[in-house]
Order: C-alpha cells, then structure tokens, then sequence
C-alpha cells in the first residue's frame, strides 16, 4: 500500500515565469493512493489518482478512478529481454461540462542489449496501442475555438530507439597522482511516426522538464495521451573523476537532441508546433562536485530553443552526516 499526496495553496507553485514559458510547461501534483501486488518478472497496481493542475485559469482537474497498471518481464529469451505494460484508467472531471473518458492502453518491448567491458548497445522496439472512449463531449465540442474530440479513437504507434554508450579511462598521475578520469560518449537515435491526436482530449500529459539524462527519454510527455513523433539524435558526454579509493570526486555532462523533423502530436494549443523547428533545440547539462566527506554541490541547466529561454536551472549544495 502506497500513499503520494503532493497539494499546493499557489497555483503558480510550479512557474512563475511569462505565458509563453506557463503555457507550454503546465505541470501538475499529484494526489495517489495505490495498492500493489508483486512476484518475479510480473506486477500489478490500482490506484486512485487525483491531479492539482498547476494552471490557474483551467478551473478543472482530473481524477484517475480507478486506475490499473500491469508490467510482465521475460528477459534472456535467447539474445532478447521482453516486456509488456498495460494500463486501464477511467478519467473524471470536477467540472460537469468537461470530457471524460476510459483509456485503455498495450505496450510489448523487445529489446537487443549487447555490451562488452568498454562499450553497450541497446536496440529496441515497441508497439504503442492505445483506445480511448470518451464522452459528456457535447459542451466542449460546441466551442468552435477547440479541437472536436471523437467518441472512440484508436491510436497505434510503433517506436524504434537505438542507445549507444562508451567509456574510456585514464589515468591523471600528472595532474592528480592515484586519480582516474573517464570520458563517456552516448548517442541515441529514436523514431516514433507521427500520429494527429487532436480528437483526444488531454487528460494526464504534461511536458517533461529535460535534464542531461531525461535528453535520453524516448517521451516529450508524461501520460500517454500526447505522445510526439520523433526523428531525432540525442548525443551527449559525461566525464567523471574518481580518487585513489575509487569515489567519484567530479563529474559534469552537457548534451543536445538534433530533430531532423519536427516533433508534433497535432494539438494546436501546444505553441511551439507551429513553429515547424527542427534542428538542434534543446541542451541540458548536469554536474557534481564531492568537495568533501560531508560536503557537495550539484547544479543542472536546460536551454531550449523553442521558448527561447533558458527552461530550468538548478543549483544545490549538500550536507550528508
């Protein structure tokens, strides 16, 4: 049994920047209560998820009721590990006027990882399958700004992702004597076609921010109603330091995702899908400093051409005792 409950007084908690940052990167907290059941290389969840929209001018939210999430795992078949996700969620709305629907979504994964002591590559393939009902759409149809959302929709994606990673070491006797230093190279090309998804209605997806490892997501958003096409190569770099007892000391990545088209899910309200942008659009970078036993600092930045502006930035500094 699980219990998640994130509940904000400021509906600008999230953001606090111009329209054009909000609208784009609405976020939303997370209200769950779950209850799992798990054996090897299967599991199963029901929840009941509510979602506190960080966009103060919706005057609505979501409530997932019930929702069930299955995985099954079946890996070392022959050369292949196998996956397989299913989701049944039904969505309800605080306001009456607004869309409701069932979602029930299939998701097989079959991947190829091969690797040896310097360097791994993963090839993999999924099939997204995705059937949504939606009704009480008579209201929101009517408006002739909105997309008009179907009764029944069925969404079939498939994705291809190829993930390649190296890792060459020396070491720094002229710099720091018993020190090691690594340099990691990663690239990863992934294709999802492009599938107009402007008669769903979106019920749970919101944008993930992009820090150096979430560049190597294969989903712009989160849920699984916007799901963006992709023809694009994420490459990035990580060099680490470790001291003579091997404990990482150092480490700083910075990486960027090149769309060789433009990503589009076919909803109109997402601003930046009528730019038609494709080449190098979003860098992020990470790094850590272990100053000490007790002490460090960890900062991250993202830079997205899209908006224009630097999208996040963090910075920390840490005490562990």
């Amino acid at each position: 049994f699980n219990v998640d409950y994130t509940k904000v007084s400021d509906p600008s908690y999230f953001n606090d920047f111009d329209n054009k940052y909000g609208s784009s990167t609405d976020g939303y907290a997370t209200q769950k209560f779950s209850v799992g059941y798990a054996v090897q290389n299967f599991d199963a969840t029901l929840s009941h998820k509510q979602f506190q929209v960080f966009d103060d001018t919706s005057g609505n939210s979501y409530a997932a009721e019930p929702q069930l999430d299955v995985n099954y795992y079946h890996n070392d078949l022959g050369p292949f590990d196998t996956r397989f996700y299913g989701q049944a969620v039904h969505f309800v709305n605080t306001n009456s006027n607004m869309p409701e629907a069932t979602r029930v979504h299939l998701e097989p994964t079959i991947n190829l990882p091969l690797s040896n002591t310097w360097s791994s590559i993963n090839t993999e393939a999924k099939l997204m399958a995705t059937h949504y009902q939606q009704t009480n759409l008579d209201w929101y149809n009517s408006n002739p700004q909105n997309n008009k959302l179907a009764d029944s929709v069925n969404r079939v994606m498939p994705q291809f992702k190829v993930d390649g990673k190296m890792v060459f070491e020396r070491d720094m006797e002229m710099l720091a004597p018993g020190y090691t230093q690594t340099l990691e190279p990663r690239a990863q090309y992934l294709y999802v076609p492009y599938r107009d998804q402007s008669d769903i209605y979106n019920y749970d997806s919101s944008l993930l921010q992009s820090d150096y490892s979430g560049l190597f997501r294969d989903r712009t958003y989160g849920g699984l109603d916007r799901i963006a096409s992709a023809n694009q190569v994420t490459t990035g770099i990580t060099t680490r330091v470790y001291d003579d007892a091997a404990v990482e000391r150092f480490n700083i990545s910075v990486g960027q995702i090149y769309y060789f088209t433009e990503s589009r899910t076919g909803d109109d309200n997402i601003t930046w899908e009528n730019d038609d942008k494709t080449g190098s659009l979003v860098w992020a970078g990470d790094t850590y400093w272990r100053i000490s036993e007790r002490w460090g600092l960890r900062g991250g930045i993202q830079y997205d051409t899209r908006l224009d502006n630097v999208a996040t930035s963090n910075s920390s500094i840490e005490y562990r005792r």
